[in-house]
């Protein structure tokens, strides 16, 4: 079953952006959005890591965010 929008979620995982880690192992986040298609759900979710700045992010699979 799908996350629903404004579910709190952590990184299941480093993610990266490019070359470069956008958002670290466990960082909380929340989803704003989803989008259901044949190949699975894609979430976007904005995540809020201690450094104070959030990160949106677009496209994310259920194996990329942890509920909770």
């Amino acid at each position: 079953m799908p996350l629903q929008a404004m579910t709190v979620v952590r990184a299941a995982r480093d993610i990266q952006y490019g070359r470069s880690i956008a958002v670290q192992h466990g960082v909380p986040g929340r989803v704003v959005n989803l989008q259901p298609g044949w190949a699975g759900t894609r979430y976007t979710v904005e995540f809020a890591p201690e450094s104070g700045a959030k990160v949106t992010l677009v496209g994310l699979s259920a194996g990329d965010v942890l509920p909770g």
